[in-house]
């Protein structure tokens, strides 16, 4: 082969001198010249010589066997013959109709010339014995070299002509194939943008809904609370119309922070941040806590509220007890929202688990509306409700059921659904449960009059310094306060300097002009020993972690209802120590878990 160009000739033929013969003639530079006049004159007969411009490889093959075993190696290495000339008579073995016949088997686009000086065989037996005549010819001997070198040129050209067109026919199918591969991947592309977009479009609607709900859910109490504030503020008004309007902040003050809580709880969830505090407690005392809490929104429908609990439950389980009162909040919530006769019924119970080990499950159930299994698939989506008609008719975020069941995932537990058609619906939430440590009695209700000792109430909200030093001076303190850190710190160390140094700072961590990380360093490489508590609403994970690294002693999260303030104040006064060496880490003592953030 010269480049792309195939010339390349087989000549079968059990006369040697005809293959030398066949060299000179189509121009092998490898041939000599002795013999070739005789040769030509006794096959080829006298005519003119003429010197070729094609430059073939040409190959010898001395009976049909051995011309088919070449065909079949030179196609094995891809390099196939154009071209072949087959005599006829080759004794003692096959003959060149039969040899051809087994050529055009093993390769159907060779090219080939029958030369016989013979009428061995008519065109019409040869052509029914190799039942096809578009690859051949036959040339009668004698014939001269023009002949020879006219049938390799055209013959080998043939072959090229047909090989390219081949190739532009397989470019042809390649880029066809290609093209329609592409209008597939187009269209499952076009199919994924379109089931993106939809799901954008859904997620769109649904966020937007979330949004009108969670604006109606927050403006709602908002609106109660102003108002009841400006009731409040009327000099007519009655004794039991002031509590009326005083148990209504409350209610709804507490209500509106249920849901900014909620909101936060999902995305420090989703961030990995949910700040959760295991500790040993008795879940039938949260569950019971629970159900006081809906008792009379149960009681204003007619509903009856019940709890079974099992005797084989275990009397304290180590978890987080705001957090699982918290999706015990929220199930109840639903449960008594959406039943509008009948009862809500909770049960603790055991259950199997793998391993041989037991699961807790409670279980929420009512005798309410129900759950299509349209409205289960989305179920616990967060930005997505059941009914947006039900929604209107009985508010709510849409959050609760979302966050109920990745807060039952982070405490090591899962929370499902059973809604049978028109028999309502029952929640079960399993947790597990952890080898018990000693029961601890839980924590009494603090009376009035139980601190005695200096307080330093650092914290920037107006609003906040009133109610907490009310707090504390109502049950025994001596509060001062300071509006920003520096001013804090400066209090602090005047007071120990002058003998007279607090028991306990309540440091809030986020001020104006020095916030309460940097107070507490500058207190602490100042010598300050005594015992500082952080006061923030700083309550993701690894908040607790910064505060004690700046130098606080202990940590509480907002917002912090007045027992537990009262509590912490307490536990720290009793510690108060007399004033240190400069120090960066304070060296802290352990703490009731009740007292940290949750």
């Amino acid at each position: 082969m010269n480049g792309d160009v195939n010339r390349r000739i087989l000549v079968i033929d059990d006369n040697a001198s005809i293959h030398e013969d066949f060299r000179k003639i189509l121009g092998d530079p490898a041939q000599s010249e002795s013999g070739l006049a005789d040769a030509r004159a006794a096959f080829f007969g006298d005519g003119p010589e003429s010197v070729p411009d094609i430059e073939y490889e040409i190959d010898s093959a001395y009976q049909g066997e051995e011309g088919l075993a070449k065909v079949v190696a030179a196609l094995g290495c891809s390099r196939p013959y154009a071209l072949a000339f087959v005599d006829v008579r080759m004794p003692p073995g096959w003959d060149g109709i039969e040899t051809l016949a087994r050529i055009f088997e093993a390769d159907p686009r060779i090219q080939a010339v029958i030369c016989t000086a013979y009428s061995d065989h008519s065109w019409d037996e040869i052509r029914a014995r190799l039942g096809r005549s578009d690859r051949l010819l036959i040339l009668k001997k004698p014939f001269d070299n023009v002949e020879v070198q006219q049938c390799a040129s055209a013959l080998t050209e043939k072959w090229n002509a047909e090989a390219r067109e081949r190739e532009r026919i397989d470019e042809a199918r390649a880029a066809e194939r290609e093209a329609r591969a592409y209008a597939a991947s187009l269209a499952t592309a076009n199919r994924a943008l379109e089931t993106a977009r939809a799901a954008a479009v859904a997620a769109a609607q649904a966020k937007s809904e979330f949004l009108t709900n969670m604006s109606h859910e927050i403006r709602t109490p908002m609106i109660a609370i102003l108002g009841a504030a400006e009731l409040l503020s009327d000099a007519g008004l009655q004794e039991p119309e002031r509590l009326e309007q005083l148990d209504s902040i409350r209610g709804e003050g507490g209500r509106l922070l249920s849901i900014l809580g909620d909101i936060l709880d999902l995305s420090s969830i989703e961030s990995g941040r949910l700040l959760v505090e295991k500790r040993d407690c008795s879940p039938r005392t949260v569950v019971e806590e629970a159900l006081a809490a809906h008792a009379p929104a149960a009681a204003k429908k007619g509903l009856g509220l019940s709890l079974e609990w099992g005797p084989s439950v275990p009397e304290r389980l180590r978890t987080d007890p705001s957090r699982l009162r918290q999706i015990l909040g929220h199930l109840l919530d639903n449960a008594v929202k959406f039943t509008e006769s009948g009862a809500v019924r909770v049960a603790g119970s055991m259950e199997a688990a793998s391993g041989g080990s037991q699961r807790l499950q409670i279980t929420v159930a009512d005798t309410g509306i129900g759950i299509t299994p349209e409205q289960r698939t989305r179920l616990f989506e967060t930005f997505t409700q059941g009914d947006a008609s039900l929604t209107r008719r009985h508010g709510g975020t849409g959050l609760g059921l979302a966050l109920s069941r990745r807060l039952a995932h982070v405490l090591g537990g899962d929370l499902d659904v059973d809604s049978p058609a028109g028999v309502g619906t029952s929640f079960s939430l399993s947790l597990p449960c952890a080898p018990q440590a000693q029961p601890a009695p839980e924590p009494a209700a603090l009376a009035a009059g139980t601190l005695s000792g200096r307080v330093l109430l650092v914290e920037d909200t107006a609003a906040t310094q009133r109610l907490y030093a009310l707090y504390l001076q109502r049950a025994g303190a001596t509060v001062d306060v300071a509006s920003d850190g520096a001013e804090g710190a400066a209090k602090a160390l005047e007071a120990q300097r002058s003998g007279r140094g607090y028991d306990v700072v309540l440091m809030d961590m986020q001020m104006p002009v020095l916030d309460g990380y940097s107070a507490t360093r500058r207190l602490r490489e100042a010598g300050y020993g005594r015992p500082i508590v952080a006061v923030t609403a700083h309550a993701l994970a690894g908040d607790r972690e910064r505060c004690i690294e700046a130098g606080c002693d202990d940590y509480l999260a907002k917002p912090v209802d007045r027992e537990r303030l009262v509590r912490a104040c307490r536990e720290w006064i009793g510690r108060s120590v007399p004033p240190a060496l400069p120090r960066v880490a304070p060296e802290r003592a352990p703490t009731d878990p009740s007292l940290h953030g949750t």
